[in-house]
């Protein structure tokens, strides 16, 4: 049987960079909250007429938000702007 392990990935020191001056200038929360709030309208909105590839929209909304939430975690101690 195959390993199905998925091969680590490697994040480059300016993605690090930009990720983390993101989170200082967009507090993560914040963001969370809004995308949340924007998708759930946008749904709410559209209810007749939803995307033939919602099950990949829904996906990558809620792995975003899973992030948003981790980062939140890791920065709740940073100032915000």
């Amino acid at each position: 049987m195959k390993n199905n392990k998925l091969p680590k990935l490697k994040v480059s020191k300016p993605l690090k960079k930009e990720f983390k001056q993101f989170l200082e200038y967009h507090p993560a929360k914040r963001v969370n909250r809004n995308l949340r709030r924007a998708f759930v309208s946008y749904i709410q909105h559209t209810l007749d007429g939803v995307p033939l590839d919602m099950d990949d929209i829904i996906w990558d909304i809620s792995s975003l938000m899973e992030l948003l939430d981790v980062a939140e975690d890791e920065t709740k101690d940073w100032p915000e702007f």
